[in-house]
């Protein structure tokens, strides 16, 4: 690439063309800032679970998050309170034992809907990651007006396998939109109706970067955040990276960093409250678990 470029800038100062430096398509500067959660592996709200998985804010500033066991084994659903009044190393605190819910399956990411299907709030866990748990299912967790954690419901989706799912309540104009994401393909769907059918594919060949993983993803009035973690083919000074879309599927920003900590530091799941973005950190080598600013 490098020596393309030399020879494209050759041939224009030849033709007497002006050129203008471009910056490139990788992050040089660390976007994760403040942490705003730690999560040892002691913590009662994770109920013995070593590895973060999906995370989305809920009504109120309150934060869900699934932990499993390796492999995504047992998932529990855990939930946290905001404390105070500003975004501070004590933003959120657990809320009680996590609630065990086998049907979250691996749990890789979460949505949170304020009136799923006219029947008040809900979160929607898909059940499968990127390839070694695949799954067209989704678990509808229904929440109570406290936004505590009641009954669950399996529904399967029309376009196969994902790992990513948000709904966003200001989309299309405030009536509200999902996006799903599988690999390189991106799907939107209507607010209103059933998750079973009415699914769009907008987009098949989504950025990607060496040997990362999908996670979750989040959505916005205007953009879709996808998140891509490193895993154990990642080269060891490795980044995560989160890349932007709008909802037709195209490019706004792409590899955004997030530090991987020689492959110890691994990015979950991305979601906001507001202007404020947030990203899950899981930690492989027993640090505790982190919820950070991510500055979009």
């Amino acid at each position: 690439m490098k020596k393309l470029l030399h020879f494209a800038s050759a041939l224009a100062v030849m033709a007497g063309i002006a050129v203008t430096a471009t910056t490139p398509a990788s992050a040089a500067t660390d976007r994760s800032g403040e942490e705003r959660l730690a999560i040892p592996t002691s913590s009662a709200c994770r109920a013995g679970r070593t590895v973060m998985q999906g995370m989305v804010a809920g009504p109120g500033g309150q934060l869900y998050i699934v932990f499993t066991k390796a492999g995504g084994a047992e998932p529990v659903l855990s939930r946290w309170l905001r404390d105070g009044s500003t975004w501070d190393g004590t933003s959120w605190t657990c809320a009680g034992a996590p609630t065990s819910i086998p049907a979250l399956g691996h749990g890789n990411d979460l949505a949170y809907h304020p009136d799923y299907q006219g029947q008040g709030p809900a979160l929607i866990a898909t059940q499968g990651s990127q390839s070694a748990f695949p799954s067209d299912d989704v678990t509808i967790v229904r929440l109570n007006a406290s936004g505590a954690i009641g009954a669950s419901e399996v529904v399967r989706l029309p376009i196969g396998d994902i790992s990513g799912l948000c709904y966003s309540a200001t989309a299309a104009g405030g009536a509200g939109k999902y996006a799903a994401r599988r690999a390189g393909n991106l799907w939107t769907h209507p607010g209103a109706g059933s998750l079973t059918s009415g699914w769009t594919l907008v987009k098949t060949d989504l950025t990607s970067h060496d040997n990362r993983s999908d996670q979750g993803i989040d959505c916005s009035e205007n953009y879709i955040w996808n998140t891509k973690s490193i895993n154990s083919s990642t080269p060891e000074t490795g980044w995560n990276w989160v890349y932007q879309y709008n909802w037709s599927g195209g490019d706004v920003e792409s590899d955004i960093g997030i530090p991987g900590r020689n492959l110890l530091d691994e990015i979950e799941d991305i979601t906001h409250i507001g202007s404020d973005f947030f990203i899950g950190i899981n930690r492989n080598d027993g640090a505790d678990d982190s919820v950070k600013v991510f500055t979009p």
